[in-house]
């Protein structure tokens, strides 16, 4: 019977131990990957979605990924859609979705893309779909409602109300309670939604992971090129 208890505690330390999903981030290729392991000792799996995208979201359940001519989700599910580049935010099963080029606005439900009505007064950098906010370039910074988070390159609003902009040699972390967190990666030029907690940071150089979950907050190097 001890025997018995010991291979059981064995076996769940080995479960919580194997290799956890970080999440899936788009590589040098544009190939959206699913991230396993340890953060210092991370490892890329095969692709998804068949080939090369222009645009990545995943929430804990699910990925969103805009190719040229469609979004299609890791479920298989697909639906046509405007060209170019799309900014995706999640809350539960629920997507918003702007597609860049023709500036419009969509929700992705149940497999289904419905294009609405919402002329946003800028150009728009990243949407919250929790509460439903958006972020616009403006001459003088960039702004999330009435707050201007001042000059940046990008911004990624997190659904806790927080932000990551990316500044010539850092990405801040800005809490929605006013602290701030910076975190020494330089050229950050875009941000993609792994997962609900992890963020991927492409730079000219490389590809960073940085955990956006309070008291965890850490940025690591993911395996492959630059883009």
């Amino acid at each position: 019977m001890k025997l018995f208890i010991l291979c059981l505690i064995s076996a769940s330390a080995w479960a919580q131990i194997e290799r956890p999903a970080l999440g899936v981030m788009l590589d040098e290729n544009g190939l959206a990957r699913p991230v396993t392991g340890a953060p210092a000792a991370a490892a890329l799996g095969e692709p998804l979605f068949g080939g090369p995208v222009i645009s990545l979201a995943c929430s804990q359940t699910m990925c969103l990924a805009k190719t040229e001519t469609a979004v299609v989700s890791s479920s298989g599910e697909s639906a046509d859609a405007p060209p170019g580049a799309a900014i995706i935010a999640f809350t539960g099963d629920i997507a918003y979705v702007y597609f860049v080029e023709t500036r419009q606005f969509a929700i992705w439900f149940q497999g289904q893309l419905y294009l609405f009505d919402f002329a946003a007064d800028g150009d728009v950098l990243s949407i919250r779909a929790k509460g439903f906010a958006y972020a616009i370039a403006r001459d003088d910074g960039i702004w999330v409602g009435n707050q201007n988070l001042g000059v940046a390159h990008t911004i990624f609003l997190l659904d806790d109300g927080g932000a990551l902009l990316a500044v010539d040699d850092q990405v801040r972390l800005l809490r929605a309670n006013g602290t701030e967190i910076d975190f020494a990666v330089s050229g950050a030029g875009s941000f993609v939604r792994m997962t609900d907690r992890y963020i991927e940071v492409i730079t000219d150089s490389g590809m960073w992971e940085l955990d956006t979950q309070a008291g965890s907050e850490e940025v690591f190097l993911l395996p492959g090129g630059s883009r």
